[in-house]
Order: structure tokens, then C-alpha cells, then sequence
């Protein structure tokens, strides 16, 4: 008969970001032929992908020669989420132009889906001269510090690999050099806005010889939206072997799918463990 242990936000370790510890009333003696197996979790899907520990938060406004270097909050971001956090920037460095009067503001790049290519879109746009802009009906913000250009010329957007895997660009500079007319880049590889699919749970007690790292405890798929809770429950539980030592506690640690620890912004969880102990 398996004994059960539930795991909940009272064990979450301060400040740990992905670590759970249950201590056991007593240092316990697990025999050879012990197991542990997850009977069911419910946990919410709580984490960010854009953060300075992924160092995809940092991207560089090249604006008429001037470099502007803009520093995402760590969140949750969508395309559009963070399209419009770079037209917050442009408009607190007053990088924009108003037309119709001031009821609108014209940005010179943007970033867009485009869900026929199943891709994202990088567009940019020239900055006019001061003729052209004069014709357009353009107005300089209040806060404006440059001068329009000799010659109508692109702003470019430089980025890492980190932030370029989101939106599926290779790390680099768009465009790299100025251009006089308007120009779109296409994303050249999938974008991966969500960079965390599935979470691996690790556990202490656990040696299998069968899996790289020997802890590994079981995986949730995450299939719900970000701040709903997931809830996987177990029909059949697979008993993981224990090694046959002394455990003073308990310790599970959650990973991505990539074995990169994760920071669980809600510390909710309900993990339900069932340990079966060996004769």
C-alpha cells in the first residue's frame, strides 16, 4: 500500500523561484525496491518570457545615428505587447512624428504577425526630410531632439540571438546599413514567443539509470494560457526508484523542457506523491 505525500505553496522555498522541500517528521530509511510516482499537480502557468536571466530583454534603436537602447521589464509579452512597449519608447525619446493635427502618431519601424507566412514581420519606414515631412503634414513631438535628414533614411533595430528566437530573426541588425526607402523583413525561422512548452520536475530521493539527470520525476505538457492553472491527473502512476538511503527531506525542483529552471512568478501548487516502499 503506497503512502501519500502532498506537496503545496507551504513548501515552496523562499525566493527560489522553482524549488519545493517537504521535511519529514523523521530522517527515513528507503529499502532497496522503493519507488515514487506523481498521483496528480495542479499548478499555473506563471511564467515570463521575456527576463534579464533569459537575456532576451535588450534591444538597440539605431535613430539617425544615434543609438537608443530599450529595456524590456521582465513579462509575458505577445508580438503586439511588444511592439507597442518599442512605440512607448520611441514616444518617451520622442523617436515619432504627429500628423492629422497631433491626433496621430506615425512610428518609422514596427513589429507584426503575419499569420499567412506564419511568421513575424520587422517593417520599416523612412524618415522624411524636412520638406517631405512638411508636405505630409508631419510634426516633430515637443521632446524631439533630432533634426530631420538631409535625405530620407530608415532607423534600423539591432537585437541578440536570446531576443531574436522569439520572433524568429537570427541576431544582427535590420536593416544593416540605411535605407532611403521603406523596407520588411520576414522572420527566418519559427517564432518561439512561448519559449517554455513543458516542465520537468526533479526529485531528491530519485536514481534511475535510464534517464539523463538520473532525477527526473515527470513532465507537464503546459496546454492552458498564461494564469490559469494546469491540472494533469494520473490514472496509472509510474513509481520512479528511490535510492535506497536515508532522507532527511524531500526536495522537487522544476526545470523547462530544456533543463533551464524556470521562475514561477505564482507559487500555487498542489503535487500529489505517492511512495510505495520496497520489502
Amino acid at each position: 500500500m503506497g503512502k501519500t505525500i502532498v506537496i503545496n505553496s507551504s513548501n515552496y522555498v523562499q525566493n527560489s523561484g522553482n524549488k519545493y522541500v517537504y521535511n519529514f517528521p523523521q530522517t527515513s530509511y528507503f529499502s532497496a525496491g522503493s519507488g515514487i510516482g506523481v498521483s496528480n499537480i495542479s499548478i499555473y502557468n506563471s511564467i515570463q518570457n521575456i527576463t534579464q536571466k533569459r537575456g532576451n530583454n535588450v534591444v538597440t534603436l539605431n535613430w539617425l545615428g544615434t543609438n537608443y537602447t530599450f529595456i524590456f521589464p521582465d513579462g509575458y509579452y505577445s508580438v503586439s505587447d511588444i511592439n507597442f512597449f518599442l512605440q512607448q519608447q520611441c514616444i518617451l525619446n520622442g523617436l515619432y512624428v504627429t500628423a492629422n493635427s497631433g491626433a496621430d502618431n506615425v512610428y518609422f519601424f514596427e513589429l507584426v504577425v503575419n499569420s499567412i507566412r506564419y511568421s513575424t514581420s520587422l517593417n520599416f519606414y523612412s524618415i522624411p526630410t524636412d520638406a517631405q515631412a512638411t508636405s505630409l503634414g508631419y510634426t516633430k513631438p515637443a521632446n524631439a531632439t533630432w533634426t530631420y535628414p538631409v535625405s530620407p533614411q530608415t532607423p534600423s533595430l539591432s537585437f541578440g540571438q536570446p531576443f531574436g528566437n522569439l520572433i524568429g530573426f537570427t541576431f544582427g541588425t535590420y536593416p544593416p546599413t540605411v535605407q532611403s526607402t521603406n523596407i520588411q523583413y520576414l522572420s527566418t525561422s519559427t517564432p518561439v514567443i512561448s519559449p517554455v512548452d513543458s516542465l520537468i520536475l526533479t526529485c531528491n530521493l530519485i536514481n534511475s539509470k535510464y534517464s539523463v539527470p538520473n532525477n527526473i520525476l515527470f513532465t507537464v505538457p503546459i496546454t492552458t494560457a498564461l494564469g490559469t492553472i494546469i491540472q494533469v491527473g494520473i490514472s496509472s502512476i509510474v513509481f520512479n526508484d528511490i535510492l535506497p538511503q536515508n532522507f532527511s527531506s524531500l526536495e522537487i525542483t522544476i526545470f523547462d523542457q530544456l533543463f533551464n529552471p524556470v521562475v514561477l512568478l505564482d507559487k500555487e501548487l498542489t503535487l500529489t506523491l505517492v511512495i510505495q516502499e520496497g520489502k
